[in-house]
């Protein structure tokens, strides 16, 4: 404790955390340690001695610096499961020995260490209660009011791609991003989002080159972009699990502002990072961000909806005035054809949003709860819409459909009542303006819940090939050009000029970026080939690892090697076939 007090500067900072480690913590067989708790003790010894604090991702390595064959595994019953680092203990002499216990039945963390019951046993008692010091933790209870839910782990998938790659790197790179994704939803529950953008920041700063190879190859790239999902339908739930909630309308800015900084942190931390990584985050959080807003959107609208259904005779009238457009024709205003959708004999799809409409219409008779008309639509979309869906496309074919339906019946009843001059059509618009709203918003959920297919957030121009990853540093005889997406070419290619004294010494060739194919998920290099002679020049996308054969007119060939983009510094070889020249 007093090496760790004593130490400053920020050349000794990381010293004396791992020297702060060893003089509390111990290897011990069949022993854990909740690795949160663990951050949270050092934590509270920062603050006792007024020590700068580094990030947990920074903390988790320092701890395996000090542990190397330190394993992680995950305790606790459904729902209530914790990572612990696993086969480490508490020293008996160390300072925090009784805090420690305490804290572990205070949080209901549990434990691999059977031996421990008669400590926390005695540390839950009020002998200690009456002597606590006033240092506390938060609780596990989420301060925003929804329970601390386990952030799930996609462990058989991640164990195929320990196969395919690094199996240490994998392992090392999951358990950090799950590390990142936690530290950030706890800090939210706790009410500190100011530390999210330092957790952010922090983390993507900490990446090694190696890591970030590894971390945007494509089959990576999809394990964490689920992961992603989950982070942010977490943060979603916590900042507004239910929009219907009454919330002030200063909270609702204060989400909305939080998530866009959210979004400009991410983008600004992944500046520099290959294209495709950086997409797919970008991607994710996007949506995040969309979802946010239109959800506090609506919880606007539902607040001051709820006035209006709160007065009877507002909701007298505008029943009576519904009917009246619907029922009584006064829909044969000049220029109103909604009664000829409604009436023509080839119409009878339509009847479904009228139908629609009707049944709100109904609940005006026997609720005044806008939750009950909200479900009401929900329950229609997914009769209509969502469980008839077959795949995504016929999804977004009756999603078109009952959308240009339901918008055109309720601006049709809009036009009616505003040229009948209505006394409840300021009530009807806002009612009007929430139920296409939410329609937008029930539809657009879930095609984001179905997600996007493979690679092809980043399609462009119809190509199914994208950049993944400008090469950083090249040979010198290499000049590199803005990347340029192209339909993949053969290996096996012809130059199109041609000129009988051509020789290699006249060919120039540039790498311009690395490629993946999203059909097959093969990696591509593109390459330009540049005659100095001529002025010709041709593009080509080559296969990553094989020999690409490239034939001139004139019949000289040569072979164009290229290698894997994780060395891609190493450059690319172009030697001639010595037995064709």
């Amino acid at each position: 404790m007093a090496a760790a007090a004593a130490c400053g500067g920020r050349s000794n900072e990381h010293q004396c955390i791992t020297q702060w480690i060893a003089d509390h913590f111990y290897m011990c067989e069949g022993c854990s340690v909740p690795r949160c708790l663990l951050y949270e003790m050092y934590r509270e010894n920062c603050r006792q001695y007024d020590q700068n604090q580094v990030n947990p991702a920074t903390f988790g390595k320092l701890v395996r610096l000090v542990f190397p064959d330190l394993g992680t595994r995950r305790l606790g019953t459904r729902g209530s499961a914790r990572y612990h680092y696993d086969g480490i203990r508490i020293k008996k002499s160390s300072s925090f020995y009784a805090r420690y216990f305490y804290l572990l039945n205070e949080k209901k963390y549990h434990s691999a260490d059977v031996s421990s019951s008669e400590e926390v046993a005695y540390y839950q008692s009020d002998d200690y209660t009456k002597g606590t010091p006033g240092i506390n933790l938060d609780t596990e209870k989420d301060k925003f009011g929804t329970s601390l839910t386990e952030f799930r782990r996609f462990s058989s998938w991640e164990e195929e791609l320990r196969k395919k790659h690094s199996y240490e790197m994998v392992a090392l790179l999951a358990d950090e991003y799950c590390s990142y994704c936690q530290d950030i939803l706890q800090n939210m529950r706790n009410k500190e989002l100011d530390k999210v953008e330092d957790c952010i920041t922090s983390f993507w700063k900490s990446l090694q080159p190696e890591i970030i190879m590894l971390m945007s190859l494509p089959d990576m790239c999809q394990l964490f972009k689920c992961y992603d999902r989950q982070l942010f339908k977490e943060m979603e739930s916590i900042l507004l699990h239910d929009f219907l909630e009454d919330v002030s309308i200063q909270y609702l800015k204060s989400v909305r502002l939080f998530s866009k900084n959210v979004s400009i942190w991410l983008v600004s931390a992944l500046e520099d990072f290959p294209l495709l990584l950086r997409v797919l985050k970008i991607k994710e959080v996007t949506v995040f961000v969309k979802r946010i807003r239109r959800k506090t959107y609506l919880s606007n609208m539902v607040k001051t909806m709820r006035i209006v259904l709160n007065n009877n005779s507002r909701v007298s009238a505008l029943k009576s005035d519904l009917n009246a457009v619907l029922n009584q024709e006064i829909v044969d205003i000049p220029g109103n054809t909604l009664q000829k959708k409604f009436k023509h004999v080839d119409g009878m799809e339509s009847d479904l949003e009228l139908k629609c409409l009707n049944n709100l219409i109904s609940l005006l008779d026997t609720s005044t709860d806008i939750r009950v008309f909200l479900n009401s639509v929900s329950a229609n979309l997914r009769t209509f819409v969502i469980q008839p869906s077959k795949s995504k496309e016929e999804f977004k074919q009756l999603a078109a459909k009952f959308q240009l339906g339901w918008n055109f019946l309720l601006t049709a009843v809009s036009k009616a009542m505003t040229l009948s001059h209505m006394d409840s059509f300021g009530s009807w618009h806002l009612f009007n303006l929430l139920l296409l709203e939410y329609v937008i918003h029930i539809l657009q959920s879930h095609l984001e819940e179905e997600g996007e297919d493979g690679l092809s957030v980043i399609q462009q121009n119809s190509s199914s090939v994208q950049v993944v990853h400008k090469p950083a540093h090249l040979l010198d005889d290499f000049s590199v050009e803005q990347p340029q997406v192209e339909v993949p070419e053969p290996a096996h290619v012809t130059l199109t000029q041609s000129q009988s004294d051509v020789n290699l010494s006249s060919v120039i060739l540039k790498v311009l970026s690395c490629l993946v194919d999203t059909a097959t998920g093969n990696k591509l290099l593109q390459v330009m080939l540049e005659d100095k002679i001529t002025k010709s020049s041709v593009k080509l996308n080559l296969p990553v690892g094989k020999d690409a054969l490239i034939t001139l007119k004139d019949g000289q060939r040569f072979i164009i090697r290229t290698s894997d983009p994780q060395q891609i510094s190493s450059g690319t070889c172009l030697r001639e076939n010595q037995t064709d020249l």
